[in-house]
């Protein structure tokens, strides 16, 4: 398949259209390879309803870019038209022209924003307020200011889950309406229909390493794998659980799953297509999302105080447990390099992975459970999600930012939220964190920056 870009001097409208143009002068000569069929013989070799000849004609003059499904379904049969079939999802193929679609998509998007944009400017009010507005944001950003920006996701039955794609763009969100939403992280608009699948709250989402996976877990007692391009489920549903399966993650290559329920299960997902079990069950009894390190090591906190460390791959434990938490340790999270692992219960505290010992006093959290901890992806901020919960009755949770280059405070807690917040996420950049709760909000802050890391 050959790319065919735009100048670098046209604008993003320009561009778009172009690329879409040669898009579609390719499907016209893979047509004209298969015996030029008539825009009707298209649509009947198709699943029945799926085209129709107007729209395929659009498409085919590149006057239009429709929804990934229905341009696959073009592709799919134009592609062995010839041959009386319609070639496979899984073909090489087809694969490169979803990859296609998806960056059609993208400058699509970027199209839309800058006609926005030059909407905007063309307005009666006084440009130079727009341009004022825009450079004290961006200093007040620079000086490393705290930034909160308006809520995002009212009427999804509540934020139980958030994650950000390898390249920061998107923001996958689950909801107690049984769906997962993405979100264009830059406009925090929905970036298309939400995802159905699940037949109960969604309590967990995260990517592949490389972004092209989304993983989800749910009360329903089920993971679930969704390719991103096409916002489709790739595989069965993983089951084998049964309790709701409150946590599922990637190994740092990609190849391996972890699903988080009463206990935890290994899956191999180096064909997501097909993932398999791996050994038996393990873990059992702990209180904690599990978290990767980057070297492989796996970390869960248990009741009565207790982290183990496991060997993924051989399910087995490589040390004795640590020992540090009064009470049951409630989060656990790996710093970028793996040499720090950081514990959450009525505080926080620090260890030295490789010596297994306490490092730093404790960090204290006025005796509020810690909810979700992380370190930033740059290594100078660790956030905790802290707040009660006992029944109906809670806390309004709060984010707590420690500068990892003295363990310092950075600022107060950060408020927000109304009740109960479990989802917490880093952006790749370390400069953005999202949260959402129960109250249903999702919100999008710039942190402040640590200072001396």
């Amino acid at each position: 398949m050959t790319y065919q870009f735009a100048e670098s001097g046209d604008t993003p409208a320009q561009q778009e259209e172009a690329e879409r143009r040669a898009a579609a002068a390719e499907l016209r000569t893979i047509r004209a390879q298969q015996g030029s069929p008539t825009l009707a013989q298209i649509v009947a070799r198709a699943p029945r309803g799926t085209l129709g000849a107007t729209a395929v004609g659009a498409v085919l003059r590149g006057d239009t870019l429709p929804g990934c499904d229905y341009y696959m379904a073009i592709v799919r049969v134009l592609l062995a038209y010839g041959s009386g079939k319609v070639v496979s999802h899984q073909d090489k193929r087809v694969s490169e022209w979803r990859q296609r679609w998806t960056r059609l998509k993208h400058l699509k998007e970027e199209a839309k924003l800058s006609r926005a944009a030059g909407k905007s400017r063309g307005t009666t009010r006084p440009q130079g307020l727009g341009r004022l507005a825009t450079r004290v944001l961006e200093t007040a950003v620079g000086r490393g200011e705290y930034v909160q920006l308006s809520p995002m996701a009212s009427g999804t039955g509540g934020v139980w889950a958030v994650a950000f794609s390898p390249d920061g763009t998107l923001m996958a969100t689950g909801h107690g309406a049984k769906t997962t939403q993405l979100w264009d992280t830059v406009t925090q608009e929905r970036a298309g229909t939400p995802l159905f699948g699940h037949t109960d709250c969604v309590i967990s989402t995260a990517f592949s390493p490389d972004g092209r996976y989304l993983v989800t877990s749910s009360q329903d007692k089920t993971a679930r794998l969704w390719d991103i391009a096409t916002r489709t489920l790739i595989a069965e549903p993983l089951e084998g659980h049964t309790d709701p399966v409150h946590a599922a993650l990637f190994s740092p290559g990609g190849d391996l799953l972890i699903t988080a329920s009463r206990t935890l299960r290994l899956w191999n997902v180096s064909n997501p297509a097909q993932p398999f079990k791996v050994g038996k069950p393990f873990a059992g009894s702990h209180t904690s999302k599990p978290a990767f390190s980057v070297n492989g090591l796996l970390a869960t906190g248990h009741q009565g105080g207790i982290v183990h460390l496991w060997e993924v791959t051989n399910q087995q434990r490589v040390s004795d447990p640590l020992r540090g938490h009064a009470g049951d340790v409630t989060a656990v999270a790996f710093s970028r390099e793996g040499r720090l692992l950081a514990t959450g219960g009525l505080d926080v505290q620090l260890w030295d992975v490789d010596s297994r010992q306490m490092v730093n006093e404790p960090l204290e959290c006025d005796r509020e459970p810690v909810v979700s901890i992380a370190f930033s992806p740059d290594g100078q901020t660790l956030a905790a999600v802290t707040g009660v919960q006992n029944g109906n009755s809670s806390s309004d949770h709060v984010v707590r930012l420690w500068n990892t280059s003295d363990w310092r405070p950075i600022g107060p807690p950060l408020t927000g939220h109304k009740g109960v917040v479990e989802a917490a996420a880093f952006s790749p950049d370390s400069r953005l964190y999202a949260t959402g709760g129960y109250d249903g909000q999702l919100r999008l802050r710039i942190l402040p920056a640590a200072s001396g890391g």
